[in-house]
């Protein structure tokens, strides 16, 4: 069983041996915004969607496969949404509200961090501090909630707490940690360094393991409330991007992985990493151990298309249909699409999403496609940063909600500039966290044999030469953009 906690909603697959996925669940939950650039969630509606869709799964599998029952089931391991933060007291409860990755409001604690610690993050964590990072709104709880900062036992992350309600550990992982601010890429564990610079406690955090250790076994009390069998193996499992490289094959050598969900994402492998990728990248320690990856991001992939659907009050496929009768390039309307700031490779909390170039001509669906075109520039910068540090793409494969349309897969594919391929698996992050146990309970050998059973491609699309060389003029006037507005966006 593999189950990602994502930032709106959980999804839980059961995968067999031969690596075919027999019943997926999900279930949706709130993200709360109390304040302008706050974003909060409430740590119960993770469990219970947790446990909603484990027991939704386990009877389909009964009704698929009358003569399985949950005893079947030989491990369990968790994806989740990387940089969150909660705080619990030494019973595990939570002593208020968990803040989300996109949370913004640690602006000002990681300047300070940086002008403090500056040299420190890039020599052990490689990353300048932003508030997405776990380590911001450690430092913001700290100095604006001390109290609750005083009665807590540890700072979690998601799916930390989630495995800890499953079998009473406390414990996190490499991929995690590594790109919390508060890991050490190399060591692969907590940097004492950094925590001593900035006064935080080295125990507030959980031991840390390789993501297919197997941490714990399901609790009985967790059995009662999943469906679980008391006693079943749980793995240690990895953050949603880690687990998103599992799924979608991102364990060697020129395989790139491309998805636009709330947020959007591009992921190469990488052997080791270097200083070369300094806040242009984010490296992640891989689920496989030893191994790593480079993340670009954008904040607010397909975050942007929602929003501006709920402007609209339409459908994405309204939207997504109305946007095809606009020209590739949008007759010179441009999208930054920068809601939460920019990510990579020019991480600025203080950047916002906009259309620019809008004349009397333009039309919403002009503004559609900017958007989604908008979408495709800002990862294909990531792709970019790939090639420059020596991990080449020779296949490209893209995947979530980005890759359900047709218009926006033709896009990414003329973007990029080269032909993408459908991974037919939509959840990957919960398909990378059964391999994970799979691996972890000795079910598959490796990684690599399992991702060879597990994953399934399916279309390849053609890029356009036309439309290449067309996206290629307006990519580079895209580039200009944030070097022209970053100090109007600071001002």
């Amino acid at each position: 069983m593999g189950i990602d906690l994502g930032t709106s909603n959980a999804k839980t697959v059961l995968m067999d041996e031969t690596g075919d996925i027999v019943s997926i669940a999900s279930a949706d939950y709130p993200l709360l915004t109390p304040h302008p650039g706050w974003a909060e969630q409430n740590p119960d509606d993770w469990w219970n969607a947790l446990c909603g869709t484990s027991r939704q799964v386990i009877q389909s599998l009964k009704t698929i496969h009358p003569s399985y029952s949950i005893h079947d089931i030989k491990g369990v391991s968790l994806s989740g949404q990387m940089n969150s933060a909660m705080l619990v007291d030494a019973r595990g409860v939570p002593i208020r509200r968990a803040i989300a990755w996109l949370d913004g409001r640690s602006k000002q604690e990681c300047d300070e961090a940086n002008q403090r610690a500056g040299d420190l993050f890039r020599k052990r964590v490689m990353q300048v501090l932003n508030p997405v990072n776990t380590l911001g709104k450690i430092l913001w709880l700290r100095d604006n909630e001390p109290d609750l900062y005083a009665d807590a036992r540890y700072a979690l992350i998601q799916k930390d707490w989630i495995r800890f309600r499953l079998t009473g550990n406390f414990v996190s992982d490499v991929s995690d940690a590594s790109i919390s601010a508060a890991g050490d890429i190399y060591t692969r564990d907590w940097s004492d360094e950094v925590l001593d610079a900035l006064d935080i406690r080295r125990d507030l955090f959980p031991p840390i393991v390789e993501s297919s250790t197997v941490v714990g076994e399901v609790t009985a009390e967790a059995s009662a409330e999943t469906g679980l069998a008391a006693g079943t193996p749980v793995c240690a499992g990895a953050g949603d991007m880690a687990c998103m490289a599992v799924g979608g094959g991102v364990i060697k050598p020129g395989v790139a992985n491309v998805g636009i969900g709330t947020a959007g994402h591009a992921l190469a492998f990488a052997e080791t990493v270097s200083d070369a990728g300094y806040n242009q990248l984010w490296p992640i320690c891989h689920a496989v151990p030893g191994k790593y990856i480079w993340l670009g991001c954008t904040y607010t992939g397909g975050g942007s298309l929602a929003w501006t659907a709920d402007q609209f009050g339409e459908s994405f496929e309204d939207l997504t249909a109305q946007a095809e009768n606009a020209p590739a390039g949008s007759d010179g309307l441009f999208f930054m699409p920068w809601f939460q700031g920019a990510a990579t490779p020019n991480p600025d909390p203080h950047a916002c999403a906009g259309w620019i170039g809008l004349t009397l001509h333009h039309t919403k669906a002009h503004m559609i496609r900017a958007l989604m075109e908008g979408v495709a520039f800002d990862l294909r910068h990531s792709l970019e940063c790939f090639k420059r540090l020596g991990s080449p793409i020779d296949e490209l494969r893209i995947g979530e909600g980005g890759a359900k349309s047709e218009l926006w897969r033709t896009i990414q594919a003329d973007v990029f500039g080269q032909d993408v391929r459908i991974m037919e698996t939509r959840e990957v992050s919960a398909l990378g966290a059964a391999i994970i146990a799979g691996v972890g309970v000795g079910l598959f050998r490796d990684f690599e044999s399992a991702c060879e059973k597990a994953i399934v491609l399916g279309e390849t699309v053609r890029c356009n030469a036309d439309r290449v060389r067309e996206y290629e003029a307006c990519y580079q006037r895209y580039c200009k953009l944030y070097p022209t507005l970053k100090d109007w966006f600071r001002s």
